[in-house]
């Protein structure tokens, strides 16, 4: 049986691996916009679009976790958590509220 519950959580962390999320919801008056890349079962990416330059910039790469529709992002000591659902994640970062869309 613990064979099963394994490949459960696997599969719930494979379930991001190779998605990109928007959020155009910025208070960053310079930002268009954040979007975050799940680059593999364990690590996230986070980039961010500024209206006054032409390519995104990478701003952090993060370990995260999966536990049923809550997603616990670390980088070192920061941490934040977000909910997750098919269609959006929704995490308050900073104090600022952000919901991302998945491309």
């Amino acid at each position: 049986m613990r064979l099963f519950r394994f490949t459960k959580k696997i599969r719930q962390s494979l379930a991001l691996v190779g998605t990109v999320w928007i959020c155009t919801s910025t208070n960053e008056p310079d930002a268009s916009y954040y979007k975050l890349i799940f680059a593999n079962e364990d690590q996230v990416e986070g980039w961010v679009k500024y209206n006054s330059q032409e390519e995104e910039v990478k701003v952090f790469s993060a370990d995260y976790k999966k536990t049923k529709n809550i997603l616990h992002v670390k980088k070192e000591d920061d941490v934040f958590m977000a909910v997750y659902d098919r269609n959006q994640i929704t995490a308050v970062v900073d104090g600022q509220k952000m919901r991302f869309s998945k491309t």
